[in-house]
């Protein structure tokens, strides 16, 4: 009988236990990939659920406001808008967040420029004087003022200190004006003139709305972090800082309930003894709103931002639809004193 040499001894265990390792490992990467997929699936369904209900959230909105809202009284739409509480709406997976946010608090980047793409004088001198309220010199003011009309008109003539397709495209990488209304407020950073520290100044007071339109500042909603806004606003031929005083005198003595009707803001004036302002730029009703929306379901998340106008007519109409948290109009951060 011949026998095997001593080194083949325990070959086949040996390879019996490789194959099996082999197959083990294989296992392994096949269930994870198994996990992987079914993981994969479940987040695509759960986003594609959330998309669906971000949809469902926007009608629901707009039945919102034509019903419910409508019905209510300015004063009572003013309070529940000052009160800031979001509507939750539990869903079978998750919840929809609704934030309704007064959408005259901000300053329309669009409301420079008509809808025929021709200057808007009255929202261009509002801006150059919010501008000068946040701290930056007239000239230069009146430079990034020019400079957000050039970006947004249909022609190529030069404003004064303003910026056409010749100065973008100078830069590194080059680029052209829009010549069309601003699709967001972020949109303001590509303008002359601009950089992050302005940016940081403006980005809590501007939003974008209809092309043309300047929302009334409501006196009853606005908060007293926004006395900027309402000063730029009063200010019409007038200097915002000369404005500035009369427009604080209207916040701090405005009534628990909101001022009645307009009638008792002019009367505030003339006891102020202030002329000049412009009156027509108050409102104490809510024309316009920002709807900050949430859908959640299970682990997917969907954000969106609507403006919608006209919400006091009966008529509300979808002019903005954003997507993500960066298109939530930005809030003014408070220091409170812990003290």
């Amino acid at each position: 009988m011949i026998q095997k040499p001593q080194s083949e001894t325990g070959t086949v265990l040996l390879t019996t236990l490789l194959i099996m390792a082999m197959m083990a490992a294989l296992t392994v990467a096949l269930m994870d990939d198994i996990r992987l997929a079914v993981k994969r699936t479940i987040n695509a369904h759960a986003y594609a659920q959330a998309d669906w209900q971000a949809r469902g959230a926007e009608d629901f909105v707009l039945a919102y406001l034509q019903n419910d809202f409508l019905a209510l009284d300015p004063i009572a739409k003013s309070a529940l808008l000052r009160a800031n509480a979001p509507l939750i709406l539990p869903t079978p997976d998750g919840a929809i967040t609704l934030t309704l946010k007064d959408a005259s608090h901000c300053f329309n980047l669009n409301s420079v420029v008509t809808e025929t793409g021709q200057k808007n004088d009255t929202a261009i001198l509002e801006f150059g004087e919010l501008a000068q309220l946040l701290g930056l010199p007239q000239n230069q003011a009146s430079s990034l003022s020019n400079a957000l009309v050039d970006w947004q008109d249909k022609d190529q003539r030069l404003s004064a200190g303003g910026a056409e397709d010749g100065t973008y495209l100078r830069r590194d990488p080059p680029y052209r004006t829009a010549d069309t209304a601003l699709r967001s407020p972020d949109e303001m950073r590509a303008l002359n003139g601009m950089d992050e520290d302005l940016w940081a100044l403006f980005q809590p007071f501007v939003c974008t709305g209809p092309v043309g339109i300047l929302t009334p500042v409501n006196v009853n909603s606005l908060p007293p972090e926004r006395l900027l806004l309402l000063a730029a606003a009063l200010s019409g031929e007038s200097s915002g800082e000369t404005v500035l005083p009369a427009a604080q005198s209207l916040l701090n003595d405005r009534p628990l309930t909101g001022y009645g009707d307009v009638d008792e803001v002019n009367a505030k004036f003339t006891e102020l003894a202030i002329e000049n302002v412009n009156v027509e730029r108050i409102g104490i009703d809510v024309t316009a709103v920002f709807v900050e929306a949430i859908t959640q379901v299970g682990p997917a998340e969907r954000v969106r931002t609507y403006r919608y106008d006209g919400v006091d007519t009966g008529a509300s109409r979808l002019t903005y639809r954003g997507w993500g948290r960066e298109t939530f109009r930005p809030e003014i951060e408070i220091e409170l004193d812990a003290r």
